[in-house]
Order: C-alpha cells, then structure tokens, then sequence
C-alpha cells in the first residue's frame, strides 16, 4: 500500500516538475519527442493548453479522421511562428504518408520545401468531395475516360494530384460541400451505372 502511495507521489512530483513553476507553461515540444503523449493529453483535457496552435496540435493527436486531423495541422503550419510546431506538424503528415505506404513523398515531405507546399496548398484552397472514377498517368488518357463518362454523367472533373511522387490525372464525378452528399451519390452511381468509385478530396 505505501509502495502504491510512493510511485503515486513520484508521478504527481514529475506532473509538478514537468509543468514547472509559477504557472510556466510546460514544453510542449520536449513532452511530445519523448513520447509523453499521455501527458500531453492530460493537459489538453484539463484544459492547461494556453498557446492556441498547440492546443491545436495536440487536439489533432487524438483525431481519428486523419483528413480532419491533416487540415488542421495544414492549418497550424501556415499559421503558427513556432519553427519547433512547424517541424512536428511536417513530421506528423509526412508519418502518415508513410504509413500509407507512400514512401517516397513521406521522404520528400521532409526535405523538399516545393512539394511539401504543393501537398499542402491542397488544403487551404476550398476543398470538395467527388467520386474518383479513374486514375491515369496521361491527361489525354484522362481526358478520353471523361468523355467516355459523359455519356450518362454530366458534372465531372479533372484533377492533377501527386502520388508516389508520380502526377495522376484523376477523373471525379460531382463536386460536394460534404462528405456525406458525396456519399449519396456515391451509392447512386454504383446502383444505376455499377460505378464503384471512391470519395476523394480536391
């Protein structure tokens, strides 16, 4: 029992020593490379988070929808003047590139400034949902499907993306406020035409 009381203590005495004294606010930056997430998230839900781009940061930790999770930190980074933010927030997204098995543009997020900013300034343009209906390394190839779909389609759209570091032209159908509107057509597309797209964003 006092054993219990002891490490109780001992991690109270740490909580103290990490939030410092006199109210300082404790370094973010430091808890997060060291892997003190748990911590992190204590103070973001008791509320102690002063610095707002933190505060956004740390929330979007928690985000289990990384695309809202990727705005935000997309957000953060053309906002905030903490170098230290910029860098995690860079970290963050060029880990979920590669998880997503996109090794190469995870690498060049981290490196190369030009594309990191094209991946970016996806983001805070305004963003739709579509129905991605075909994937094409040429645009004439791209072109040609859009065509091919007008057929029965009428809204459809040609986007340029970057995957893999490769360019992509990408036939969308629709042009959506929302995910969910998206979703709609979606299932109407697939049950009158037997389209099986996927939701994107561009």
């Amino acid at each position: 029992m006092q054993k219990y009381r002891l490490i109780q203590l001992l991690i109270l005495f740490i909580l103290c020593t990490v939030l410092g004294a006199a109210g300082q606010e404790p370094d973010y930056h430091q808890l997060y490379v060291t892997g003190q997430i748990a911590t992190l998230e204590q103070l973001l839900s008791g509320q102690q988070i002063k610095s707002p781009d933190w505060k956004k940061f740390i929330a979007a930790l928690f985000e289990e929808n990384f695309d809202q999770a990727f705005k935000t930190y997309v957000e953060i980074y053309h906002q905030t003047t903490d170098g230290q933010l910029r860098s995690l927030v860079i970290d963050r997204v060029s880990q979920y590139y590669y998880a997503k098995g996109l090794y190469e543009s995870a690498e060049r997020l981290l490196v190369d400034e030009k594309f990191r900013n094209q991946i970016f300034k996806v983001e805070t343009d305004k963003i739709y949902f579509g129905i991605q209906l075909g994937a094409f390394s040429s645009k004439a190839n791209a072109e040609k499907a859009r065509l091919d779909f007008m057929k029965t389609l009428s809204e459809l759209t040609i986007v340029k993306k970057i995957s893999g570091g490769k360019e992509l032209y990408i036939v969308v159908a629709g042009k959506f406020q929302n995910k969910e509107a998206a979703e709609d057509y979606k299932n109407q597309l697939r049950q009158r035409y037997g389209y099986k797209g996927m939701i994107i964003q561009f």
